[in-house]
C-alpha cells in the first residue's frame, strides 16, 4: 500500500513478500482524501515513469494504480469508522482522513484479495489500525509489520523527504536520534513514567533546528491506548513539519538492560 513514488523501503517490503513465497502486488494509488487540514497534496510528488522504472528492478509482480472511481465508486454507501481509534489518534491523523485510509485499504485488499498486507514500522499506526478493522470484519487478511527502512543518517526512508532542503535533510536525522535517545533513556536507565519520558523526547526534538514538532506518543502497539507508564515494546511515535514537509517515524521501546 503506497501513495507512488517508490523508493528503497517500498522494495524491501517487496523482497519479504517474495521472501515469504508470495507475489508482489505493489499499489500506488494517491488521493487528496489521504491528506487532512494543512496538509498539501499539490506537494506530494508523483511520476509515474519513475515507478513503473522503480518496480521493474525491485522485481515487482503487479504494479498496481487504481482510479480515484475504483477505490471511492459513485455510490458508495460504506465507510468504515473507528471512533475510539480516531480519538486515540486525533492529534496523529484527521478521523476524515483516517477514515478514507482505512476504507480504501480494506476496498484494495479485497479487490486484490490480499493474503498479506505488508507495513514499514514506521507506519505502525496504520498497520494496527488496519489489524483492528480485519479481526473487527472477520477478514482472514494478515497484517505484517518490517524494520523501518534507513538511510545511514538513521532518517527513516519515505517520499516526501525529496522535498527537504539540504539543511533540512542534515537537521531531519536528528529526528531518529531523539528516539534512540528516549530507548536508552528507558532501556538503561529505567525511566518508566511516561510524561518524563515524553517530556524529555519532545524537548530534544524541539532543539532541531527548522523542525516544528507535532506530535509524540507513547502508544501500546496493539490497541493504539495512550500509555501512563511505558513497557517493553510500547510504540513511540514522532510526528513535525520542516517548512510544509512532514516527517513521521516510530520506534518500538526495546527490553530494559
Amino acid at each position: 500500500m503506497t501513495r507512488g513514488y517508490l523508493h528503497e523501503g517500498h522494495a524491501a517490503l517487496v523482497s519479504l513478500a517474495q521472501a515469504q513465497g508470495l507475489r508482489a502486488v505493489v499499489c500506488a494509488f494517491l488521493s487528496h482524501r489521504q491528506f487532512g487540514p494543512g496538509e498539501d497534496y499539490a506537494l506530494y510528488p508523483r511520476d509515474k515513469r519513475h515507478d513503473e522504472e522503480f518496480a521493474g528492478k525491485a522485481g515487482v509482480d503487479v504494479l498496481w494504480v487504481p482510479s480515484e472511481e475504483e477505490v471511492y465508486p459513485r455510490g458508495l454507501s460504506t465507510e468504515v469508522h473507528m471512533p475510539q481509534i480516531e480519538h486515540v489518534l486525533s492529534g496523529v491523523v484527521h478521523a476524515d482522513v483516517l477514515c478514507a485510509q482505512v476504507t480504501a485499504t480494506l476496498r484494495l485488499i479485497g479487490l486484490a484479495q490480499a493474503e498479506t498486507v505488508y507495513y514499514g514500522e514506521q507506519d505502525w499506526y496504520k498497520a494496527a489500525t488496519i489489524r483492528i478493522a480485519l479481526a473487527d470484519l472477520a477478514i482472514r487478511t494478515r497484517v505484517e509489520v518490517a524494520p523501518t527502512s534507513r538511510a545511514p543518517d538513521g532518517l527513516a526512508l519515505g517520499t516526501m523527504n525529496e522535498r527537504l532542503r539540504p539543511e533540512e535533510r542534515r537537521s531531519a536525522s536528528f529526528v531518529f536520534k531523539a528516539l534512540q535517545e528516549a530507548q536508552n533513556l528507558f532501556a538503561q536507565h529505567g525511566e518508566v513514567e511516561s510524561t518524563r519520558l515524553l517530556g524529555r523526547t519532545s524537548a530534544a526534538l524541539t532543539r532541531i533546528p527548522g523542525f516544528r514538532l507535532q506530535y509524540v506518543h507513547l502508544l501500546n502497539p496493539t490497541t493504539l491506548v495512550e500509555q501512563h507508564r511505558a513497557s517493553p515494546g510500547d510504540l513511540l511515535m514522532v510526528g513535525g513539519y520542516f517548512g510544509r514537509t512532514r516527517i513521521a517515524d516510530a520506534v518500538r521501546l526495546p527490553d530494559a538492560q
